[in-house]
């Protein structure tokens, strides 16, 4: 298992630093920082927050509306921050999404690349990209990391988060159930479950399936919102959120650069966006965030 082990070792110190950097220093008698207000207000005075009712959103449809709602009722469990203002997905008649064999192929791209990213030899990466004649859905830094013969250990370490990409794109086929709460990472052992015996499986991209329009739309939508959340966490509320998302109880408060979450929700809804093809992106490498 080369893949998870160190995966799960980094996952499991980035969330053990996340919690103990949460921890106040003993600093006797000093005044304490702003952060540690930040930090104590976020926890000690939780806010009820206030959704807004798209009954008065003028350009949104019916559709888009319904589908505002049900991503209010999974934020309102908890206590999520919205955007006060209309914001909304665009409507399923205006949605082209990307085939089910070109989702297939990203998927076994990002599996070669997080491969590589790992510590698999490039020989072995590029064997997989081959395999299945994947060149063309390769991206442009996609292609320059794998052809790198001694590739940045930062990049590669950044590149460990597609791992979330892949589980939203499996989830997609349909070998995922659901998309959970995105409050941690995903299951990588069954990941690797799924991907390991289709690695060099024709069949896994001329067979591949989609989920409807709707599922993924709503899964859309709603990964919109929390990044939202999480962005207004960053430039409004001194970069403090729960560590799982959960604003509806008392929290562990954690800083959004030591949350593993917000990376989930980055890679999340960066991939729903490529599927959708929000705002038509050339590639892989241009896919657009904005909330």
């Amino acid at each position: 298992m080369r893949l998870v082990l160190p995966l799960m070792i980094g996952f499991t110190l980035l969330v053990g630093c996340s919690r103990e950097n949460t921890k106040p220093a003993d600093r006797g008698e000093v005044e304490p920082s702003q952060r540690d207000r930040n930090l104590e207000e976020s926890v000690d005075t939780p806010e009820m927050h206030a959704y807004p009712s798209p009954k008065s959103w003028e350009h949104a449809n019916d559709r888009q509306r319904k589908r505002a709602l049900r991503s209010f009722d999974q934020l309102k469990e908890r206590n999520a921050p919205v955007y006060p203002g209309p914001l909304f997905v665009d409507d399923d008649e205006e949605v082209t999404l990307q085939s089910p064999q070109d989702v297939a192929r990203r998927t076994l791209v990002l599996w070669a690349v997080e491969l590589r990213a790992e510590g698999i030899s490039q020989e072995e990466a590029i064997e997989l990209i081959e395999g299945l004649e994947l060149w063309d859905s390769v991206s442009p830094e996609e292609k320059r990391f794998l052809q790198d013969d001694d590739p940045d250990p930062t990049e590669s370490q950044e590149l460990v988060w597609r791992l979330e990409s892949i589980w939203v794109l499996l989830w997609a086929l349909g070998y995922v159930e659901e998309l959970n709460w995105p409050s941690g990472m995903c299951d990588v052992p069954r990941l690797v479950e799924i991907l390991k015996p289709n690695e060099s499986n024709p069949a896994f991209i001329t067979d591949a399936k989609l989920r409807s329009k709707a599922e993924i739309l709503d899964a859309q939508d709603l990964i919109m919102r929390i990044h939202w959340a999480i962005r207004d966490a960053h430039l409004n509320h001194g970069g403090i959120i729960p560590d799982d998302l959960d604003w509806s109880q008392d929290y562990n408060a954690v800083s959004v650069t030591m949350s593993a979450a917000v990376g989930v929700v980055d890679q999340r809804h960066y991939t729903l966006n490529w599927l959708v093809k929000f705002l038509k992106p050339k590639d892989w490498d241009h896919v657009d965030t904005p909330t």
